[in-house]
């Protein structure tokens, strides 16, 4: 192997040229090598395997869609977007979501997370392979495109994508655009049927890749840029115009589909909080941009100090301090010595476009994305880094030796970073510790410790430290203005006042009340602030809490009737409400609140006809003062089979309560589709998505109104047509 590789030195391989692909002699030395690359791969991240479902890994077992591998779930993985009906972000992935189908329905691993690693890890190592057969073919030296694999087999960056285990659409994403790469290479050397062969299998890993993450669109200026860097040496042909349209029609494809699901969809918010770079001036947020790159750079080289969340504000906006010049001034010296130098390292000019090509599309140069930074959008720029830090190391070297026994050495290292990096990712309360020492100005960080913490102990004996870290977080936020801060984290340190003020009845109670109200009317004005009204029932039923504690039982009231408002099918709300009507001396009202509290845990358990009779004496004696009564009357008539009943008990909730109980309108447009008064249903499920557009369920009005509205349309035509016969 050695002596084949060093007989073609000569000027072509100096300038990176492109000859005729050499491989070492045997093919089993190729299987050796890859046999090799897989163990070490493996060795680095299989103590990774025990991680379980954390941070957003914990949202994927809550898509329904993956539950069964059926035609229907298919069709809504196609159908919706990413994240739905958890939320939206503007992401389109089904082929992500199909893998997670197989995992748990298909293979039947549930909740088991070993087989998601698993899968993780062979598409890593399946890219590994993929990238040894790259560097071989554009270098023709065996050695440097062995340690570039080997690298980046192991680099601790890319943990963030292999045991992380949604990390897997950049592992997808990663397969198509290197597969794509090599299969274009292929078909540049095929002729006939054998490059028609090639470039449908380029046209299948491209389908693989944007169907699996939208940034592996990559792949068609990639192989626009293999072509500009050796133009002079082989001019681009038909070949080049046969491989863009191969590329280009899955990338079109993909580009319709998620533009109908998009359009379709609630519109996708990009938190301040998450990424600043959202509320930015176009220069400032482009000048943070440039500057966050030398922040992937210095990982890459020097992966030490590793976090899974950058939120505010651990990457403030890029202000013109030195600091910032200096991050900017490096990227673009380093930018403009790769292009200067295009004639004569053009395998470095390739490897350095092929990194910023696969990291534009999440670098916010072009547009904000969802967060300001993160490790797994480095997956595939960090192995065209790795490649130019190979390629440079070779060719200054004195010794081939000595550039040997240094990469291994920085190879060793990365193992070693990975595998204790793996173990961070064990658990919720491991990641976090962890992160938070590397990551001290993250909101998000502190409020992950603090929820950690709190479930690590069902006593909640270390009340004092989660509050501690909850109003770290706090002071991180304090300084935004409400239209730019986070409800979330504000919400929690009113809950977690709360508890402890349960534990320790006594003089501090009152102090912690206040502090609690203070935390929760903050996370009110802040979702205020951000138009989102009505949607989060909890943050005004712990405010009823802590008024009632603190002895206002009238804002206690009003809070809880909020509550009501929001959530009228939230059993605790009720109960609070008895609570509150004892503490006034209203025996009739808490009996009231006591009979829904138990129509609700009814209808939970399906018990229809149980719900009907205990809500039925309270339509029936006083019905202006329980609007809530109609609507779970309602809702028990409707499932029932008296539609009649349901539909006239739906009409008095809404008359009753108005706009304040909108889920009326939503139940009752409902009811008036299954009687076929489509057009009167499409009014009501648009009164409902008016009042409540942001709602949990208007994703799925929104499809029922589509429904209705065809249906009416065609039921329209049959009239017209009938009245054309007669």
């Amino acid at each position: 192997m050695k002596s084949s590789a060093h007989r073609r030195k000569g000027k072509g391989e100096q300038r990176g040229k492109p000859e005729a692909p050499a491989a070492p002699p045997q093919i089993r030395g190729h299987l050796l090598v890859l046999l090799i690359l897989a163990a070490w791969a493996f060795l680095a991240f299989s103590n990774g395997f025990q991680a379980g479902f954390i941070l957003d890994n914990k949202s994927l077992l809550l898509d329904p869609r993956i539950r069964q591998a059926t035609p229907e779930n298919v069709a809504l993985i196609f159908g919706h977007t990413y994240w739905w009906p958890i939320g939206e972000a503007g992401l389109y992935r089904p082929f992500t979501t199909l893998s997670y189908l197989l995992n748990y329905a298909v293979i039947g691993e549930a909740a088991e997370p070993g087989g998601y690693h698993w899968i993780n890890l062979l598409l890593h190592i399946g890219n590994v392979w993929l990238a040894y057969a790259i560097a071989l073919r554009l270098t023709h030296r065996f050695r440097p495109a062995v340690f570039t694999a080997a690298l980046w087999a192991v680099h601790p960056l890319l943990t963030e994508s292999v045991t992380n285990i949604v990390g897997r659409a950049d592992l997808l994403a990663g397969l198509g655009v290197l597969a794509g790469l090599l299969l274009y290479l292929k078909a540049k050397d095929a002729s006939g049927w054998q490059r028609v062969f090639w470039l449908a299998g380029l046209a299948m890993a491209t389908t693989v890749g944007v169907f699996s993450k939208e940034s592996a669109v990559a792949i068609l200026p990639i192989i626009a840029l293999y072509e500009l860097t050796w133009f002079k040496e082989r001019r681009p042909g038909w070949t080049f115009v046969f491989g863009c349209v191969a590329a280009l029609a899955p990338i079109g494809g993909m580009l319709y589909a998620r533009s109908a699901v998009l359009a379709a969809s609630s519109p996708a918010e990009f938190p301040f909080t998450d990424n600043p770079i959202v509320g930015a001036g176009w220069w400032t947020g482009r000048f943070t941009a440039v500057r966050t790159i030398a922040d992937y750079l210095l990982l890459t080289i020097w992966p030490a100090k590793l976090s899974s969340d950058y939120s505010f504000n651990q990457i403030p906006l890029a202000r013109g301090s030195v600091a910032d010049w200096l991050a900017c001034g490096v990227v673009l010296a380093i930018a403009a010595a790769v292009v200067l130098n295009y004639s004569a390292n053009r395998l470095l000019f390739f490897l350095a476009g092929f990194a910023f090509l696969n990291f534009l599309p999440a670098s916010n140069l072009l547009f904000p994305i969802g967060t300001i930074m993160a490790g797994r959008l480095f997956y595939l720029p960090s192995l065209g880094v790795l490649g130019c830090l190979v390629f440079l190391i070779y060719k200054i070297a004195p010794d081939a030796r000595v550039t040997a026994a240094f990469l291994c050495v920085a190879g060793l290292g990365f193992a070693l970073r990975t595998s204790a990096r793996n173990r961070d990712w064990q658990n919720k309360l491991t990641i976090a510790t962890a992160d938070v020492r590397v990551s001290p100005n993250s909101f998000k960080l502190h409020q992950l410790l603090a929820s950690a913490l709190f479930e690590s102990d069902p006593s909640h004996s270390n009340i004092d430290q989660v509050i501690a870290e909850q109003r770290k977080s706090l002071r991180i936020l304090d300084s935004l203005p409400p239209d730019r801060n986070w409800a979330e984290p504000f919400r929690m340190a009113g809950y977690y006042d709360l508890v402890k003020s349960s534990q320790s009845r006594g003089p501090a109670d009152a102090k912690l009340y206040q502090d609690a109200i203070q935390a929760l009317r903050q996370a009110i004005s802040i979702e205020q602030a951000h138009h989102v009204n009505d949607t989060d029932s909890q943050v005004y039923l712990l405010l009823s809490v802590a008024y009632l504690e603190s002895g206002d039982a009238d804002k206690a009231l009003a809070s809880a009737d909020h509550a009501c408002i929001i959530d009228p099918l939230n059993l605790q709300i009720y109960r609070q409400l008895s609570d509150i009507f004892i503490t006034q001396d209203r025996q009739t009202e808490a009996e009231a609140a006591r009979r829904l509290e138990d129509a609700i845990a009814s209808i939970d358990q399906r018990k229809w006809q149980e719900a009907a009779d205990l809500t039925e004496p309270l339509v029936k004696i006083q019905p202006i003062s329980y609007p809530a009564a109609f609507y779970f009357n309602a809702l028990a008539n409707l499932q029932l089979g008296y539609v009649d009943v349901a539909e006239d008990r739906a009409r008095q909730a809404v008359r009753s309560a108005g706009a304040r109980n909108p889920r009326a309108e939503y139940l009752l447009a409902q009811i008036l589709a299954r009687r076929q008064r489509f057009r009167e249903s499409a009014e009501w499920f648009k009164a409902f998505l008016n009042h409540l557009p942001a709602a949990p369920e208007a994703v799925m009005a929104r499809h029922q109104l589509r429904d209705v509205e065809r249906l009416d349309g065609r039921s329209r035509k049959t009239s017209a047509d009938s009245l054309l016969q007669r």
